[in-house]
């Protein structure tokens, strides 16, 4: 069973934002796209990954998706966790494209594409070290940690991966996130002996999601031009900024598509660069609204929590606001 799901990132959801308000003359701008390529290409390989366990049974297993966990000032991330009564298997998943070729000695990984050579830290070592900090997470609470595995899942399904060494470890460890029904039978078959009873495996289950702490990157130290980010109702058909609202309706002065919603993504984009509240005056700089009692009526019908009364009150967005 899963026994927590993998959740869109609320840094992905930051990122996205940004780029699409950053001033477009801005070098700056190219940087975030470039994060934001990245992070999108690795939560597509993670639900690569779980879309590939989906179509296994796992009733004897219990699936942690996309755990963060502190340990002594940091934190440790695992991508998948299986825990099983034989083992709990740790599974990275990498999403890179072009040739992989795995060098163990010195521990990296290069990537060949384009003709172009780039040399990473090797994801079998990344594997195995957040494999020991849950060792020690389980250890400092008072759990006997049954063995760990860990194995490193290419999702992108264009990759050619190379082992020129031959190596053992990169053979058994790495393998593409369409084999996993055939690779788990592999680890069972390295650990047949049952060590955790149900009850332990919900133990070890309830103190890494009660330990979870979920990544929200600080914008504050993002050095973002808050003064120069662009503002307005973004048309979600020419994706062009600055629509007008009239009579309950945002209109389009470029393409003239008309939304009733517009406001939403825009309130969504605040939230995410600006900080969790927003006043009457902050929303209506935003969408460019002249009406304060427009404003207002516009933010009672999306029932944000709200604060304080009059010119003081602001607004902050409920519980599952940005799944909208």
């Amino acid at each position: 069973m899963i026994g927590k799901v993998r959740e869109f990132p609320k840094e992905i959801m930051i990122l996205e934002a940004i780029v699409r308000r950053f001033p477009a003359d801005d070098y700056r701008k190219a940087d975030f796209e470039k994060k934001l390529y990245r992070k999108l290409a690795g939560y597509k390989g993670e639900k690569t990954l779980d879309y590939h366990l989906s179509q296994i049974d796992h009733s004897e297993m219990l699936i942690l998706q996309d755990l963060r966990i502190p340990i002594n000032d940091t934190f440790f991330q695992l991508d998948t966790l299986i825990i099983t009564p034989q083992f709990l298997l740790n599974i990275d998943s990498k999403n890179y494209a072009g040739t992989l070729i795995f060098l163990p000695e010195f521990n990296q990984l290069i990537r060949v594409q384009n003709d172009i050579q780039e040399v990473f830290s090797d994801p079998i070592l990344q594997a195995r070290i957040q494999a020991s900090q849950l060792k020690a997470f389980l250890k400092k609470h008072h759990i006997d940690p049954p063995p760990v595995e860990y194995l490193v899942a290419i999702s992108n399904s264009q990759a050619l991966i190379k082992n020129p060494d031959h190596d053992p470890d990169v053979s058994y460890r790495v393998f593409r996130s369409s084999f996993v029904a055939y690779k788990i039978p592999q680890v069972y078959q390295k650990y047949p002996k049952a060590i955790l009873s149900k009850n332990d495996m919900k133990k070890i289950s309830r103190h890494l999601i009660k330990a979870h702490q979920p990544l929200i990157p600080d914008n504050k130290t993002m050095n973002l031009p808050l003064d120069q980010m662009i503002q307005g109702a973004q048309c979600p058909s020419c994706e062009t900024f600055g629509m007008d609202y009239r009579q309950g309706n945002w209109t389009c002065n470029y393409c003239g598509n008309t939304s009733k919603d517009a406001h939403i993504q825009a309130l969504k984009d605040y939230f995410l660069i600006y900080g969790p509240f927003i006043t009457n005056r902050q929303f209506r700089e935003l969408t460019n609204i002249n009406s304060t009692t427009t404003a207002n009526r516009i933010l009672t019908s999306l029932n944000l929590v709200y604060n304080g009364t009059n010119k003081g009150r602001t607004y902050s967005p409920p519980k599952n606001f940005f799944d909208q």
